[in-house]
């Protein structure tokens, strides 16, 4: 039988450039998830408006924004990249 673990939960989101989001967990690892691949399509459309990309809340571990937008927790998590401790976000936020 094959187990996977589960990806720690959204403890704090903030908005980083004009579409990345910085995301600390319950792991205590902080990262960088890049929007950009998502507004393209329909149901995240409305990230497009920085206004309404501003609402982004965390709840019950998962990042959302209102009209129940939310990105799965795994694939924040796994499609994100680590900020390293030793040095500041810049590198991390190139992309965005």
């Amino acid at each position: 039988m094959c187990m996977r673990m589960l990806s720690p939960d959204a403890v704090n989101v903030s908005i980083q450039g004009d579409h990345c989001l910085a995301v600390s967990f319950s792991n205590g690892e902080k990262r960088i998830f890049d929007l950009t691949p998502l507004l393209g399509r329909k149901c995240y459309a409305r990230l497009n408006d920085p206004r309404f990309l501003a609402q982004v809340s965390v709840q019950n571990g998962c990042v959302t924004w209102p009209d129940d937008i939310d990105i799965d927790p795994d694939w924040l998590y796994e499609d994100s990249v680590a900020v390293s401790a030793t040095s500041d976000a810049t590198e991390s936020l190139k992309a965005c």
